[in-house]
């Protein structure tokens, strides 16, 4: 998670730290450098946006390009014609009371079984008594092409923002024109009106980001079409899995980390009044008002984050084209910062290969547990917020329904009915072992 050092000391406490891209340094519990430090976060909200992104689309008159050759009825649960094609699986806000590496609740819609579709996920919740899981995510798939998101947020208010984020971008997406023939432009203006609409909520006192904001990082792909497009802000990173000759899997990354010692990321806070700095003691360098310890963000590009924005910190993607080969591409790791703090992209990529494709929700759950293990073992009782998707970009796709009973019996955690699963660890950290794979 980004950090942002409070320009008051209402809370007492600092927000979250963040990576470095360098390789973990040893110590363990005795390291005095860091990378995560605990805030206290305002009290989770329920959002009033409409759950579930078909719900969406069978409310919206105004929904979408892509749709066109589809009527609405053809898009429910249960239509013969395509009703069994799509599916939608988004975050929901949780609470403190969450214990760590208990998984995320969610909402689901449709009645594919993910793994069928070569999708796996994993989002728990770390070490932070103080703070709710503060990542968040998406994955949506309708026909021939998917959309799937990261969002790690930071700050007081990073659970709503990261929240906020998730539920908006893929609805501003769909609705523009440009989604089916300009995707790049329509990736970046999504970006830039969630930020937009984060300023006006917090301007209504639904939640304050002034020192709160989250990274995003999107990727849209279109399969007829053989190609990936990538938007991202900040350090949640995505890396694509590519076979060589040997027949040996390659990482290759699909997004640069916004880190404020890029140099020109550097020039750029800079040349608005900010600095970018290392405090002693520090492991990430932070962006800060000039002559101020505000707002210590340590990344250069953020959704929300508006005294960062004054400092040079930008909501602009950048935006990626990706031509895909069946031959060559295998499959795509995104997550956040929680896995990249100690996982090289290399690394993740061995770790998933390990898997047999119809392993794939396996794969995301020891992705995590490995991440959660590192962390322990580096900083001893301080663990961030773990988030993973994996998105086989040549599943062998089954077109039969599922029973939502039979949904994926490993991710439980959906709204309905609303329970915790996968727990371990507890709130206080007195345990800190994630359940073995």
């Amino acid at each position: 998670m980004g950090s942002c050092m409070s320009k008051s000391n209402s809370t007492g406490k600092q927000n979250m730290g963040n990576t470095t891209g360098q390789p973990a340094s040893p110590g363990g519990a005795q390291n005095q450098r860091r990378r995560l430090s605990v805030s206290q976060s305002a009290q989770a909200k329920d959002t009033d946006a409409p759950r579930g992104f078909i719900n969406f689309i069978e409310k919206n008159e105004n929904v979408l390009p892509v749709f066109a050759e589809k009527s609405k009825d053809e898009l429910k649960p249960g239509a013969p014609n395509g009703g069994g094609r799509r599916m939608s699986l988004s975050g929901i806000v949780g609470d403190n009371q969450q214990r760590g590496f208990e998984n995320k609740h969610f909402d689901r819609e449709g009645d594919f079984n993910l793994v069928d579709m070569g999708l796996g996920y994993a989002c728990k919740k770390g070490l932070k008594p103080e703070s709710p899981n503060q990542d968040d995510f998406f994955i949506l798939r309708i026909d021939d092409w998917g959309l799937y998101g990261v969002f790690d947020g930071h700050g007081p208010y990073g659970h709503d923002i990261s929240n906020f984020c998730q539920q908006h971008v893929p609805r501003l997406l769909v609705q523009n024109p440009d989604f089916v023939t300009k995707p790049k432009e329509a990736l970046k203006a999504a970006f830039l009106e969630v930020h937009k609409m984060l300023e006006n909520e917090s301007m209504k006192g639904k939640f304050d980001c002034s020192l709160s904001g989250s990274t995003g990082t999107v990727i849209l792909h279109r399969s007829k079409d053989q190609k990936l497009y990538v938007a991202h802000v900040g350090d949640s990173r995505a890396v694509l899995a590519q076979k060589g000759p040997d027949g040996k899997l390659t990482a290759f990354d699909l997004t640069n980390d916004h880190k404020p010692n890029l140099e020109h990321e550097k020039r750029r806070i800079h040349a608005s009044g900010g600095q970018v700095r290392r405090l002693e003691g520090d492991i990430p360098y932070r962006v800060f008002l000039k002559g101020k310890l505000y707002p210590g963000l340590a990344m250069s590009r953020a959704l929300g984050d508006t005294v960062g924005v004054s400092a040079g910190v930008i909501p602009e993607p950048e935006v990626n084209e990706v031509s895909l080969s069946e031959n060559r591409d295998i499959f795509v790791v995104m997550c956040s910062d929680g896995v990249w703090e100690f996982i090289q992209s290399q690394e993740a990529v061995d770790m998933v290969n390990k898997y047999p494709k119809a392993q794939v929700q396996e794969a995301a759950e020891s992705l995590a547990a490995e991440s959660w293990s590192r962390w322990i073992s580096e900083e001893g009782n301080v663990v961030d917020d773990i988030t993973a998707q994996i998105i086989y970009l040549y599943p062998p796709v089954s077109h039969v329904p599922h029973s939502p009973k039979t949904w994926d019996a490993n991710m439980t955690g959906a709204a309905e009915p609303r329970r915790a699963i996968s727990v371990q660890g507890s709130a206080n950290g007195s345990t800190h072992t994630p359940p073995p794979n």
